[in-house]
């Protein structure tokens, strides 16, 4: 890696913490940025992965209108160009009689970064059975 590049590559707890910023306030467009334009991101429960920065920023916006959730943050460990983050996403869902619930689902990530500082990958990997007997308590078919 040349000087040049390591002064423009954030180093990845920084990143982290941008990235995290996104997530918290729901911001489609600071997530998207921090991705790069050939990005994979996987939610691995058995859907496809979402390819490209633009995907990207249609399925968050898909992803923040559908689900109320917010994350509980856990142990992070960061190598030079990734980083595994441990956390819990808190998950308000409706019951058929339009109650709501409060579900945890244990979550991780694990992220990949280039040299340019832009995530080239995302994948989340979730308690199946902690996600499934929320998704199956609000009756949501997936």
């Amino acid at each position: 890696m040349t000087t040049a590049q390591l002064e423009k590559t954030l180093p990845t707890e920084v990143l982290f913490d941008r990235y995290h910023v996104g997530w918290e306030t729901k911001d489609v467009e600071l997530i998207a940025s921090l991705h790069s334009e050939d990005t994979i991101f996987q939610l691995h429960d058995g859907s496809a992965p979402v390819v490209g920065r633009d995907a990207l920023r249609a399925h968050c916006r898909t992803l923040f209108a559908t689900y109320d959730f917010s994350q509980l943050m856990g142990r992070r460990l960061y190598g030079h160009d990734y980083w595994v983050f441990d956390w819990t996403m808190v998950l308000s869902l409706a019951l058929p009689d339009n109650s709501h619930f409060v579900a945890h689902v244990e979550m991780l990530d694990v992220v990949k970064v280039d040299a340019d500082g832009l995530v080239v990958s995302k994948h989340v990997y979730p308690d199946a059975r902690q996600m499934a007997a929320a998704f199956a308590r609000a009756g949501i078919v997936r």
